[in-house]
């Protein structure tokens, strides 16, 4: 479904992405770990359309991306949910149904969506909450639903557990693994979380200086470490 083609990214003279290959399946979720600063976000971004590549291609479906006139077509395929969780100063309801207001849905088909959505991220009882005033978890919950009522193609999430309590990532992790395996949804995870990345990953890549210096399976990656 992805293919990455010798992906490089320089900031000025600071090299973050030093030539990345990979090919990602269509319905795998596809998890990418190592420390900070290895370059893992700036590829993230790149793969959501939000930042251009020094030189290489994305190509989905055999499709380029990367340099696209109109990249709104494939965006709307993309859903991104960052470390740090986005809410606007609307309440939770409408945060959830930003999305979809976008793209016209019927008000009655948005509000029958959005209970739907409350309900799998434990909030049935926030919808007229302001977003801004729930915790830390609350919010990336909500962020995440955001992102899951529009069914994208492809769910890039980065660090999305690592601020987070224990039930916010229970609930996050099994949403990821529900819309992986009843949707189809390709999932693309970064994480510093070595047990997270054994919980739901199908495979796993190893991130260091800017290059992926191991992906395999699980089994693959951290029996027989490279």
């Amino acid at each position: 479904m992805i293919e990455i083609q010798q992906i490089t990214k320089s900031f000025e003279n600071d090299v973050v992405l030093a030539g990345i290959s990979e090919t990602i399946k269509k319905g795998e979720i596809f998890t990418i770990i190592g420390p900070s600063g290895q370059g893992k976000t700036t590829l993230l971004r790149i793969l959501g359309l939000l930042e251009k590549p020094s030189s290489g291609q994305i190509l989905l479906d055999g499709q380029p991306i990367c340099d696209l006139p109109d990249a709104h077509p494939i965006r709307r395929r993309i859903g991104m949910v960052f470390q740090n969780p986005v809410v606007f100063r609307e309440t939770v309801f409408d945060n959830i149904a930003l999305g979809l207001r976008f793209r016209g849905v019927p008000e009655d088909v948005i509000r029958e969506k959005v209970c739907m959505k409350l309900g799998e991220i434990g909030l049935c009882d926030y919808a007229d909450r302001m977003a801004r005033t729930l915790s830390g978890g609350e919010k990336q919950r909500i962020a995440l639903a955001r992102v899951l009522i529009t069914e994208p193609d492809i769910l890039i999430l980065d660090e999305p557990t690592a601020n987070l309590d224990p039930l916010s990532t229970q609930v996050i992790e099994k949403l990821i693994r529900h819309y992986n395996k009843e949707q189809g949804t390709t999932v693309i995870l970064s994480t510093h979380d070595l047990m997270q990345g054994q919980r739901i990953a199908d495979r796993i890549a190893v991130m260091m200086g800017g290059r992926f210096i191991q992906s395999g399976t699980m089994y693959e990656v951290f029996t027989r470490p490279t």
